[in-house]
Formats: C-alpha cells, sequence, structure tokens
C-alpha cells in the first residue's frame, strides 16, 4: 500500500510541474504605474501612463506564414524607455526614447507562424508616456 501511495504522489507531482512549466510565460512584466491604460489584442497593444517604472510586456500573435512588419508609434514627456521585440528567441532592439522625444517608424518585414513579444523597459521613473503596436502583413 505504502508504494501504491508513493507513486501516486510521484505522478501528480510530475503532473503538476509540467502543468505549471506549460504555463510559464517567456517574459514577466513587473512595474508601477499611475493612470495606465492598456490594450493587448492579436495584432494590436498600446499603453498610456501618467508615470511608469518597470518593464511592460505585450504579445502579438503572427497567425500564419505571411510576412509581418511592427509599425509602431510612441510618445514621452519625461524619463527614458527602451523598447525590444522578441521574435524567434532573439530580443532585438526596437528603439529607445527619452524625454520630449517621439518615434512613429515600423520594422522591415519577417515570416513565420510566432509569438512576437514586445518589451517596454524603463530606466526610471517616466512620464507622459504613449505607445501603440501594430502586427502589419
Amino acid at each position: 500500500m505504502k508504494k501504491f501511495v508513493s507513486a501516486i504522489i510521484a505522478v501528480a507531482t510530475l503532473v503538476l510541474c509540467f502543468t505549471l512549466s506549460a504555463c510559464a510565460t517567456k517574459y514577466v512584466s513587473h512595474y508601477s504605474a499611475t493612470t495606465m491604460k492598456t490594450t493587448n489584442t492579436s495584432d494590436k497593444a498600446s499603453i498610456s501612463f501618467s508615470s511608469f517604472s518597470g518593464t511592460y510586456v505585450m504579445q502579438l500573435k503572427n497567425n500564419g506564414a505571411d510576412e509581418v512588419s511592427i509599425s509602431y508609434e510612441a510618445t514621452l514627456g519625461e524619463g527614458n524607455i527602451k523598447v525590444y521585440y522578441d521574435y524567434n528567441d532573439e530580443k532585438l532592439d526596437l528603439f529607445d526614447i527619452a524625454t520630449n522625444g517621439s518615434v512613429d517608424s515600423k520594422t522591415e518585414a519577417f515570416t513565420g507562424n510566432k509569438t512576437v513579444y514586445v518589451i517596454i523597459e524603463s530606466d526610471g521613473k517616466c512620464k507622459d508616456g504613449s505607445f501603440s503596436f501594430t502586427l502589419k502583413k
């Protein structure tokens, strides 16, 4: 009977470990913010805030084999923020923005059926920011 109970516990532990690891995301948001508004659909994501400090992660989905690019716009009142994107397990620089800065551009086209992560990282407290990203086919 002891062996049977031990086997059940071992199987339950393995199932729990695999279940928890399958739900883990690649990047984790950790931030403090005031008056923050976010949206995130499969092909569009945005964030605006009065103040922000930390890291915020958004996911865009490229469903299919079509070529896509990330179109983006950003403004920042005060502070410094670096924005990255991850595609095919490589974290790439997207743009940097500083006090009173604005950006309006897009990436070169890429292909594949993947999740594209957009990572916003501040190097301190930032104020009056607005960022939007769109996956364009």
